[in-house]
């Protein structure tokens, strides 16, 4: 990938969101939040990609990866009034169809094409799946990295925001009570990810969130996730128990450690 294909496509991203754009508050309120989320991803790329790659190639490749991680979420939206996969269609596998369908990367060379599509189409799964190349799982560990951070960018503003002012598709519909999880809380204490289907309340959506740092990749990931400290501010909105105390204590160590690598 070179600087023009790298505009082209920048140029494509900004067209192809505007379409999306609607009359309608919150339909325009949700499209707008995956728009920024598209642009502060590709910004975190940057960020990673210019720590961990020499090759200024390859960090225009990263930028456009975080450009296109989320493109599948627009027609996602605007057919199912809903960012939740299960309950609608996998966002990483429309957002694959998206590209080609386009036919946006037909100027890269064919790996290029291959490794941005195989990213894209797999970015949203569980865990990193089998089966691909080592410059592919590559570039997919350094978009999930990206892609958390500014989704903990996401919900830090969300949760200090009041109900009606909320993004409506961001939230899961989950009930915001006081109470969480002990099974959740557990999720955060034994430094394992946490799963929706376990999801009751809020506040476990919040610790949830936590346990993603336990998925992190790499040591410029964790360093830019202490700069940016929005896992700090989820961290605010959360009650004050013993058990969470303890939890959070340990992640915060976890973090530091590792941002050192």
């Amino acid at each position: 990938m070179d600087t023009i294909d790298l505009l082209s496509l920048r140029q494509w991203v900004s067209n192809y969101c505007r379409k999306f754009h609607s009359a309608n508050e919150k339909d325009h309120q949700n499209i707008v939040l995956k728009e920024s989320h598209t642009y502060n991803v590709a910004a975190n790329m940057l960020s990673i990609s210019g720590v961990l790659l020499r090759n200024r190639n390859k960090v225009m490749m990263a930028e456009a990866i975080g450009l296109l991680h989320d493109i599948g979420r627009f027609p996602q939206y605007a057919q199912y009034k809903t960012f939740r996969d299960s309950v609608s269609v996998n966002h990483g596998r429309l957002g694959a169809e998206v590209i080609k369908n386009e036919n946006i990367l037909s100027n890269l060379p064919v790996k290029e094409q291959e490794i941005i599509m195989d990213v894209v189409r797999f970015h949203n799964t569980p865990t990193v799946p089998g089966g691909l190349d080592a410059e592919t799982i590559f570039f997919l560990k350094l978009v999930r990295d990206a892609d958390k951070l500014d989704i903990w960018r996401v919900f830090a503003e969300y949760y200090e925001k009041d109900d009606a002012e909320r993004e409506s598709a961001a939230g899961l519909g989950l009930p915001d009570t006081p109470e969480h999880t002990d099974a959740i809380v557990a999720c955060l204490a034994e430094k394992r990810l946490a799963t929706v289907s376990a999801l009751r309340t809020l506040n476990d959506f919040r610790i949830m969130q936590l346990t993603w740092v336990y998925d992190l990749n790499f040591p410029a990931s964790f360093r830019l996730a202490i700069e940016q400290s929005h896992i700090e501010h989820i961290i605010a909105t959360l009650p004050e128990t013993d058990q969470l105390a303890g939890a959070v204590f340990a992640l915060r160590q976890y973090l530091m450690e590792k941002a050192r690598g």
